[in-house]
C-alpha cells in the first residue's frame, strides 16, 4: 500500500490530507501519518469527455500511443474519444478495429462514442455522435432514447452555415460560422431530444444563450477551454481555425459568469491534434481543432491562481465522472487511486515540452506555475516526469465488452 500527503483536492477546496491507497483510495486522513511520500499538491485524475485521440489512418496526426501520453501530461486518466476517424466508427468492423488500437497503444483508460446513426449495446460505448450534416435525423435520438446513452450533438446549423461569409484567413473563421447556426441548432435539437426522450448533451457550447437554451430544457452542457478563456481577439493564426468558432469577449466573459455559477455541467477539451503540415495549408485546406491535453492541470490551476473558481476542477473530474457511473475522478475512501501529483515548477509550453503530434498548443511560449511529476492509474505509477514503462490504459468500464 503506498501513501502519499500533500494538498488535496478534495469537496471544492484544498485540504492538507494523507493519502493511503492501492488500487482504490484505502484511507484519508488530516493526522499525519508515517511513511508518506510528499507532494506539493494532489488532484483527483481528470476525465475528459471530449477526446480525438486520431490512429486507424491517421496515425500521422495522433495516435492511441502520443496522445494518452499527452492526458497523462496534462492529468488526464480517462478519455472518451469521438468517432470522426478514418475509417468513421459507424460499424461493428471499425468500432472494432479502433478497440484493439486503444488496448495497445492507450496509457490511460478509455471509452467510446459511435458516429450516428450507430449505436450498439456494448457497454463500452457510451453514447452516440451528431454531426452538423446529420443533425436532424431522428433515428439517432430515437435510438438513444431506447438505450439510455448520450446523445452528443456537434449543433451548429448546416443551413445557417451557408450564409456565412467567405474568408481566406483562419483569423476570421467566426465570420464563416455566425452566431445563429449554434442558436438556431440547439433551440432544435433540444425539442427533438423532448419528443424522442433522448439523452442530449450539447457538445462544446460557445455561446452564453446557447447554454441558457440547454439548460432550461433539462439537457447536460459542455464547454471547452478555448470558448471559456479566449476570444477571437485573443488567437490568431491557425489554431484559431475550430468549430465551432471563438466567439466575443462579451460571449467569454457571460460564459464564465455562466461557469463560475454552476449552469455548466461539464469541462472537455475537444483535444484535436493535426499535423504542422496539414495546419499550415491555405484557409480552405486547414483543417479545425486545438490539441489541449499535455497543458490541462497546470493551465486550470493557474486559473484558479487567479481567482477563477474551483467549480471547474471538478467540471473535468468529479461531475464526468458521476455522470458516466466510474468509480473515480473523486478523492475519497473507495474509488479508483487514480492520482495527479503536481510539484511547484515554473515551465514554459513548447514544442519540445508536448507529448501530442500536434506539437502545438494555444499556450505556446507561456510560463505555467505547476507541472504533472507523476500520475497514478488505478494505484499504479504510470507517470513520472514521463512514462513509467508500457502502456498500462484500457477500459474505463470494467463492465464493457465488444
Amino acid at each position: 500500500m503506498a501513501c502519499i500527503s500533500g494538498k488535496a483536492f478534495v469537496g471544492g477546496r484544498f485540504l492538507d490530507l494523507f493519502i493511503r491507497f492501492s488500487e482504490v483510495i484505502e484511507r484519508i486522513s488530516l493526522v499525519k501519518e508515517p511513511g508518506c511520500d510528499e507532494a506539493y499538491l494532489i488532484l483527483p485524475g481528470f476525465v475528459d469527455l471530449h477526446v480525438h485521440m486520431r490512429g486507424l489512418n491517421q496515425r500521422h496526426k495522433g495516435d492511441w500511443g502520443s496522445e494518452s501520453l499527452a492526458a497523462l501530461h496534462g492529468g488526464v486518466t480517462v478519455v472518451a474519444d469521438m468517432p470522426n476517424n478514418d475509417p468513421p466508427i459507424r460499424d461493428r468492423g471499425s468500432l472494432e478495429r479502433k478497440y484493439e488500437e486503444a488496448s495497445k497503444e492507450s496509457y490511460v483508460d478509455f471509452l467510446f462514442y459511435t458516429l450516428a446513426p450507430f449505436l450498439p449495446e456494448d457497454p463500452i460505448v457510451v453514447g452516440v455522435k451528431v454531426y452538423p450534416e446529420q443533425l436532424y435525423d431522428l433515428t439517432p435520438f430515437r435510438r438513444s432514447g431506447e438505450l439510455g446513452k448520450e446523445l452528443v450533438v456537434h449543433a451548429e446549423d448546416p443551413e445557417v452555415l451557408k450564409l456565412g461569409e467567405t474568408v481566406n484567413s483562419p483569423d476570421y473563421h467566426w465570420k464563416a460560422r455566425p452566431d445563429s447556426a449554434e442558436l438556431v441548432a440547439v433551440e432544435k435539437v433540444v425539442e427533438m431530444s423532448r419528443l424522442t426522450g433522448s439523452r442530449l448533451r450539447i457538445a462544446h457550447a460557445s455561446l452564453p444563450d446557447s447554454v441558457i437554451t440547454a439548460k432550461r430544457a433539462g439537457s447536460k452542457v459542455e464547454v471547452t477551454p478555448h470558448h471559456l478563456f479566449f476570444s477571437r481577439e485573443d488567437v490568431r493564426g491557425p489554431l484559431a481555425k475550430v468549430n465551432p468558432p471563438l466567439r466575443s469577449d462579451e460571449d467569454v466573459s457571460r460564459l464564465m459568469k455562466l461557469v463560475s455559477s454552476g449552469s455548466v455541467d461539464f469541462l472537455v477539451t475537444d483535444h484535436a491534434p493535426h499535423s504542422r503540415e496539414e495546419k499550415s495549408r491555405d484557409y480552405e485546406e486547414m483543417p479545425p481543432g486545438i490539441p489541449w491535453l499535455d497543458v490541462m492541470a497546470p493551465f486550470l490551476l493557474s486559473k484558479v491562481k487567479e481567482g477563477f473558481p474551483t467549480i471547474i476542477l471538478e467540471m473535468y473530474s468529479s461531475a464526468p465522472a458521476s455522470h458516466m457511473g466510474l468509480n473515480r475522478g473523486t478523492i475519497a475512501p473507495g474509488m479508483l487511486a487514480d492520482l495527479v501529483v503536481l510539484s511547484k515548477e515554473e515551465w514554459t509550453v513548447s514544442e519540445r515540452s508536448l507529448y501530442t503530434r500536434a506539437g502545438d498548443s494555444l499556450l505556446m511560449g507561456k510560463r505555467l506555475p505547476y507541472k504533472v511529476e507523476k500520475v497514478f492509474l488505478r494505484g499504479e505509477l504510470v507517470f513520472h516526469d514521463g512514462p513509467v514503462d508500457g502502456p498500462k490504459g484500457g477500459l474505463a468500464n470494467s463492465r464493457g465488452s465488444l
